[in-house]
């Protein structure tokens, strides 16, 4: 195979040799629609290496970085082109990359000199912080609650034949002996996890979850009987245990996931017009009411209010991107991303003119204060935001976005 030369300079970087001239090449050729592939792949590999401190980068040197970006991405657009989306589709995908590559950069090159910072006397502009790991309430039988993100490792309690534990990184996990014969009704446990939060658990037959914010699971604290059921809202990954003998089962308004071993993620907010099933690996069956659909790896069934079953082809990537650690958008309209956004933020939208039709590109971390995350859309010149504090609980915070 060839190796062109986006191929040479996308190594360059990695090792640390690319020369400034050759890195704004880079920004140019990973913004054309043609290295649509390679563009994603890189980003994401930025996303994976930048170091935890990533966050405390000085916004001097961000911001000259990001100004080199900025002036690729003006010569690429031709005014008249403004409006259609693939213009719009790359400019913001270049512009995430202006947020991603600035780190990547940043590990190979000397910071310049900082600025003196502002007086202190100066207000700092309002920004939200990101959501939270491991920030859940887990609801035991008799109703009392365990606030998980106060609680330290260990054994937290039993329930039923199951020992409950927190380990180090935060995860809970179920263990259990044998179900006694004759076993009275199963006892069940919820975990419910806020706005601006996720939790990742492990049920008693060695399945694993992952909960994004604003979702709820009430699950068995062990499996018996013919199958394994559990009941979900809002949004969540499976890693499926095997166990032939028993299907695993997983519940969502009138919908239901059936499979025996599998990972797959389920996205069911009530917000959202339509509940997704998206398979990342096995195989499993999609049943909405008087209507049920077999799913392979790399397709998601998206299931209606009435009843229809709509299956397609999907990136797996951007489905699961949440639980991988990020953001990703992908010809996707601003009020979706911003309820995707409100869930993680805490925050309500308002919006001021028609915003209906902007549709964006890009992928960027979670982990990282929203005023990073809107600039990327705010680069592309279609959309404004204006950020509203309220107060100390976050009570009144706002997000104003228009045109």
């Amino acid at each position: 195979m060839a190796i062109s030369r986006l191929d040479i300079l996308i190594d360059r970087f990695r090792n640390g040799t690319i020369e400034h001239d050759e890195h704004d090449e880079l920004l140019q050729l990973l913004s054309q629609p043609a290295h649509a592939r390679q563009a994603k792949k890189f980003f994401k590999e930025i996303m994976e290496r930048q170091p935890e401190n990533a966050l405390h980068f000085n916004a001097y040197e961000s911001h000259q970085l990001y100004e080199e970006i900025e002036g690729q991405i003006h010569q690429e657009k031709q005014p008249s082109m403004l409006r259609s989306f693939p213009i719009m589709k790359w400019a913001g995908i270049a512009a995430a990359a202006s947020v991603l590559i600035m780190f990547g950069y940043s590990l190979f090159q000397k910071a310049p000199e900082v600025k003196p910072q502002v007086a202190a006397t100066q207000q700092a502009a309002p920004d939200f912080l990101p959501g939270k790991k491991n920030k859940a309430v887990l609801i035991l039988a008799d109703n009392s609650q365990i606030v998980l993100d106060s609680t330290n490792a260990g054994l937290l309690g039993t329930q039923g034949n199951a020992m409950i534990t927190k380990a180090a990184n935060g995860e809970i996990i179920y263990e259990h002996g044998n179900v006694p014969h004759g076993a009275s009704e199963p006892v069940y446990n919820i975990l419910e996890i806020p706005v601006g939060a996720e939790y990742q658990l492990v049920l008693a037959d060695g399945t694993k979850v992952w909960l994004n914010s604003e979702s709820r699971l009430k699950f068995p604290v062990s499996f018996s009987g013919n199958s394994r059921e559990v009941e979900v809202s809002g949004e969540a990954y499976f890693e499926i245990a095997q166990n032939k003998s028993k299907p695993f089962k997983v519940h969502f308004n009138d919908a239901t996931v059936e499979v025996l071993g599998t990972h797959f993620n389920v996205n069911a907010y009530s917000s959202e017009n339509n509940q997704a099933v998206t398979l990342l690996q096995g195989s499993v069956k999609a049943v909405n009411p008087g209507k049920e659909v077999l799913i392979k790896p790399g397709q998601q069934a998206r299931l209606a209010g009435n009843g229809n079953i709509n299956v397609k082809e999907v990136d797996t990537e951007e489905a699961v991107a949440w639980k991988n650690g990020y953001f990703m958008f992908v010809d996707e309209d601003i009020k979706s991303i911003m309820k995707k956004l409100s869930r993680w933020y805490g925050f309500t939208a308002e919006y001021q003119g028609n915003v209906d039709g902007e549709h964006f590109g890009g992928m960027i971390s979670r982990y990282k204060k929203i005023s990073e995350v809107l600039s990327m859309f705010e680069r592309t010149g279609t959309i404004k935001f204006k950020l509203i504090q309220g107060d100390q609980s976050g009570k009144g915070r706002k997000l104003i976005i228009s045109k």
